[in-house]
């Protein structure tokens, strides 16, 4: 009997005209509308006064090329690919690129002042166990020059593994064949032997003569300390007052030989 009665309810609601509309839910309303066109929420929000930047004009030709004074640095015409070797493995953030020029410079000497450069000993921030040397770039490799009979007596040794082959190569050689090995030696060999050691000869750049592909970037030459040069001893100093003398003396025969035989020519003719 109550469902007949609820269905009579029913039928009457829903046969009865209603007076006032039902009430739309706004956040449903809001969901239904339509998205707003692109780029409107953005141009509304950016104030009137402001204008849009003008577009980049291509670049004509008769635009004005270079100053005629800067003169583009000369083409490296080396092995670039040996040049640039193992730079991706160093971090170049915040480094300075020294440039030492090798020309009439002692072998030594350059070699200990590009050592404290790699090594950072030049810095207020140095420490032995942090790797905060510069890029040092050496030019001229095949100028450098040596102190006594170096040229000729020094010698390098190097062993191929089997049995008996020591080979041996004096330094005029090695400058022949490949001078920016020799400094290369020279400064390894000045350099403590730990795990800093493979990234501080990356950082080491030869070649023999004046030209290097890093032009672009921020170079600083070097500029080597003046050199004391110690006064002669007495002792070395009366040998080489008798040698010079014995140099002279010897010319001075030669001359009086070559005067006589002319002479007795002379008297022959």
């Amino acid at each position: 009997m109550w469902r007949s009665r609820a269905r009579a309810l029913l039928l009457l609601r829903s046969s009865a005209p209603s007076s006032a509309p039902p009430q739309q839910n706004p956040l449903r309303s809001l969901a239904r509308a339509p998205p707003p066109p692109p780029g409107l929420l953005s141009r509304f929000l950016s104030s009137s006064s402001q204008k849009a930047p003008p577009a980049a004009s291509p670049p004509s030709s008769s635009a004005p090329a270079a100053a005629p004074g800067s003169a583009a640095p000369p083409a490296y015409t080396g092995n670039l690919k040996k040049a640039l070797a193992g730079l991706r493995r160093i971090d170049l953030e915040g480094l300075r690129w020294r440039v030492f020029d090798a020309k009439g410079q002692v072998l030594g000497r350059l070699a200990s002042q590009i050592a404290v450069v790699l090594q950072g000993k030049d810095k207020p921030t140095y420490a032995p166990h942090v790797e905060a040397g510069d890029m040092c770039i050496v030019l001229n490799a095949k100028d450098i020059c040596v102190t006594g009979r170096k040229m000729t007596d020094k010698i390098y040794y190097w062993h191929t593994g089997y049995i008996g082959h020591l080979k041996e190569r004096k330094l005029k050689d090695q400058m022949a064949k490949d001078p920016t090995e020799v400094i290369r030696k020279a400064v390894m060999r000045m350099l403590p032997r730990n795990k800093l050691r493979d990234d501080r000869d990356r950082k080491l750049r030869i070649f023999a003569e004046g030209e290097h592909p890093f032009h672009d970037r921020p170079l600083e030459p070097f500029i080597m300390p003046p050199r004391q040069v110690r006064e002669m001893r007495p002792r070395a100093r009366r040998a080489m007052i008798r040698a010079q003398k014995k140099d002279q003396d010897r010319e001075a025969k030669k001359a009086e030989g070559e005067a006589a035989k002319n002479g007795k020519a002379a008297v022959a003719a």
